[in-house]
């Protein structure tokens, strides 16, 4: 996946502060806070926004978001999975 770096062009592609992937219509981005320590993950699709991680390197921060957004989507799978797969009942409030 590519990621998109808001650096400077006078800068390396790692200086920046904000790293942006987008697959179909999923935009992930790994990034900095202004005046906080870390990186943070946001992906707006599964309703995750600036979630801190605990990584210190771009790079690891990747890789740490990769298992995040692994495991959300585990877990969305698994309701949705028991949605599909469960008998319909009515009920009032």
């Amino acid at each position: 996946m590519k990621f998109k770096s808001n650096a400077r062009y006078n800068e390396s592609v790692e200086g920046g502060t904000i790293f942006e992937g987008k697959i179909g219509n999923t935009r992930i981005s790994v990034h900095r806070i202004v005046n906080c320590y870390g990186w943070y993950l946001s992906c707006p699709d599964l309703r995750i926004s600036q979630m801190e991680l605990k990584s210190d390197t771009l790079m690891s921060a990747i890789e740490e978001s990769k298992e995040v957004l692994k495991k959300v989507v585990e877990d969305l799978s698994k309701d949705i999975d028991y949605f599909c797969k469960s008998e319909i009942e009515i009920s009032r409030y």
